[in-house]
């Protein structure tokens, strides 16, 4: 029964919120996980002892990530975006000591910063459904799939629930939502990625079973781990081929997991009967409440190794950040003004500030400025300072906050303002209009679309198109419909993958309708 009691009292640095669940939190990259890559972790240990592999250190290392943000069958419970974007600022505060940097990689088959494509219960909810993680893959960086349960194959007891883990078989990081969230200290993410680094736990040998005064033999552990594991001794004689097989980390028998604080005192000895004085704050260890977790000088040599070795080639480094920091001016916000009442509530362009070495703008939008109600909308805008909005609710206040970012520098802060939408709609009807459509739409291989109107009388028109960042991209300014059916070819072959907004207007009217691009 020990092993089912020793799971209540896991790290609260891993789980926050976990503990309001009266959930037992505890790390998905099981034993034998860890013992697939252990021959890797042996040659980069070995590597970077030769001053292989590291010879580069105080160069920095460019590391891409692609985060797909997914969602439940219905598209639902993705994590925000924001919550990203912390937690890759984080990532990257827990790393800079090897002058490891992440970055974000737009996909290279669809161009998208994030996925968002993936809405499966049984990869948000399960992970069962390994080919449709895998073919929404980026082929060239380390994916991170963010999912409401992180569900491994280990044989947990009822009541453990999987923070986050690394497949070592498919190569890429699960984590929970609730664990993308940048809090200072959180160290599920950087813990897991340094699986995917090839590290493994502190106290490798004990996953099944922490050492404690119920043991046989306390205080002095036995000479192998209860997964038969040697178990590491404190004068460092068995470092090489013990624990986890890293030299400058002290030996750890599992105690943070019986521990509530970040210190150990309860006096157990290795083998030769030294007491044993862990590493509490080791970033692979399970101690909660530490201050500041931290790699051991070993432990960066052999992620350093395994980011420099053959098995990490995939991983694109021809890698040059747009800026090193970016400075968010007060003055961002343009347009709406502060608190201002917009004219309509289904047509509102919002503006902001260019701002030096962002490439990238997190627009968001709530009735509330935690911006968590089911009316949130968030949208990524590249390259562009303008956003046109069409589904905002009438007669509300709008909380609305843009955050400028790029694929490297995320440690940013957003800036706020309200308006307030009214009940009068921007659409009215074009006298004479009966129908109209897009077609071909989906619009592919760079095809042009044709205008196909239906008229009951003959009246003029504007026709503009217009991305989602809320540019115009095309635009005829007089086109005459004729009474019955007539058809105005638009030349849009230059356009990108994406979705656009074709509007035709005059002076009585405008209507609307969505255009796919799909090259």
């Amino acid at each position: 029964m020990k092993k089912f009691v020793f799971l209540l009292t896991l790290a609260a640095a891993w789980g926050a919120g976990i503990s309001a669940q009266n959930l037992v939190p505890a790390c998905g990259t099981s034993f034998q996980d860890q013992l697939q890559f252990e021959e890797r972790l042996l040659r980069n240990v070995e590597r970077a002892e030769s001053g292989q592999g590291v010879s580069d250190r105080g160069a920095i290392q460019y590391v891409p990530v692609h985060f797909h943000l997914v969602g439940d069958a219905n598209s639902n419970g993705k994590v925000k975006e924001y919550k990203v974007l912390d937690q890759l600022c984080g990532l990257n505060a827990a790393y800079a000591p090897m002058d490891i940097r992440f970055y974000l990689s737009p996909h290279p088959v669809n161009n998208t910063l994030f996925n968002y494509a993936i809405n499966s219960t049984n990869v948000y909810s399960n992970q069962t459904s390994w080919f449709t993680m895998d073919v929404n893959r980026h082929p060239n960086a380390m994916n991170i799939y963010i999912v409401e349960q992180a569900a491994t194959t280990n044989d947990n007891p009822p009541g453990v629930v999987t923070l986050a883990y690394y497949s070592p078989s498919r190569d890429w990081v699960v984590s929970r939502k609730d664990q993308i969230n940048g809090q200072p200290n959180n160290s599920t993410l950087p813990h897991e990625v340094g699986h995917f680094f090839s590290l493994q736990h502190t106290f490798y040998g004990w996953e099944s079973d922490p050492f404690d005064s119920d043991d046989a033999g306390w205080p002095k552990a036995p000479a192998t781990s209860p997964d038969g594991v040697p178990t590491e001794r404190v004068n460092g004689t068995n470092c090489n081929n013990a624990g986890d097989k890293i030299c400058d980390t002290p030996p750890d028998y599992n105690f943070g997991l019986i521990s509530s604080t970040c210190t150990y005192s309860s006096g157990a000895q290795d083998p030769l009967g030294t007491v044993v004085d862990p590493q509490e704050n080791n970033m692979m260890g399970y101690f909660e409440t530490c201050s500041n977790y931290v790699f051991s000088q070993s432990q960066q040599n052999a992620i350093l190794s395994d980011r420099n070795s053959v098995y990490r080639n995939y991983l694109d480094n021809n890698f040059s950040p747009a800026a090193t920091e970016i400075t968010v001016p007060t003055n961002l916000l343009v347009s709406p003004a502060s608190a201002q009442t917009v004219p309509y509530y289904d047509e509102v362009t919002v503006e902001w500030n260019a701002v030096p070495g962002a490439t990238y703008y997190l627009l968001e939008l709530d009735i509330v400025n935690a911006y968590s109600t089911p009316y949130s909308q968030s949208f990524v805008v590249k390259n562009a300072t303008s956003k046109l909005l069409t589904t905002l609710l009438p007669n509300r206040t709008y909380y609305w906050r843009v955050r400028p970012f790029n694929e490297y520098y995320t440690c940013t802060e957003a800036r706020q303002r309200t308006f307030k939408t009214t009940s009068t709609s921007a659409i009215r009807d074009i006298a004479g209009l009966s129908a109209w459509q897009i077609s071909p739409n989906p619009l592919r291989n760079g095809a042009g679309a044709t205008v196909l109107v239906n008229a009951e009388k003959g009246f003029d028109a504007a026709i503009r198109v217009y991305d989602m960042a809320g540019r115009v991209v095309f635009q005829q300014t007089e086109a005459t419909f004729a009474a019955g059916e007539t058809r105005v070819e638009l030349p849009l072959t230059g356009l990108e993958n994406g979705m656009y907004f074709v509007i035709l207007q005059n002076q009585e009217g405008q209507s609307v309708r969505k255009l796919s691009v799909l090259r």
